[in-house]
């Protein structure tokens, strides 16, 4: 009996697994059916000199609003990169410890510099 039930619940393991990979892969793959789906239905209604630009354009503008809906949501979950300017990062110096954003210290002239953050 216990052999029966540690299988069961390896196979319930598996199967959260499973619908975790089913999520990973659910985005790609209503990209690919939905631009799919609608360059075939350009490419059967209309004509042929206008269909090719039409289901290339269509092709390009689908990539973009995809595109700009991942970038949507990878900044709301995992916080937006933009929230912090870039004055908040500052430069100093390795060898004399002078606080500046060239590319060579102006005290010393030593091209080694390591990144402040300040928040």
């Amino acid at each position: 009996m216990n052999m029966y039930n540690k299988r069961k619940k390896d196979s319930c393991s598996d199967f959260t697994a499973m619908s975790s990979n089913e999520q990973f892969l659910y985005g790609p793959l209503l990209w690919i059916g939905s631009s799919l789906g609608i360059i075939f239905a350009i490419l059967f209604y209309i004509p042929y000199p206008l269909s090719i630009i039409l289901a290339i354009a269509s092709f390009i503008l689908l990539n973009f609003y995809f595109r700009k809906k991942v970038i949507k949501r990878v900044n709301t979950r995992f916080g937006n990169a933009s929230r912090y300017p870039s004055s908040s990062l500052s430069y100093s110096c390795i060898n004399c410890g002078t606080e500046h954003n060239e590319f060579a210290c102006p005290k010393c002239g030593s091209k080694m510099k390591r990144a402040d953050f300040k928040f």
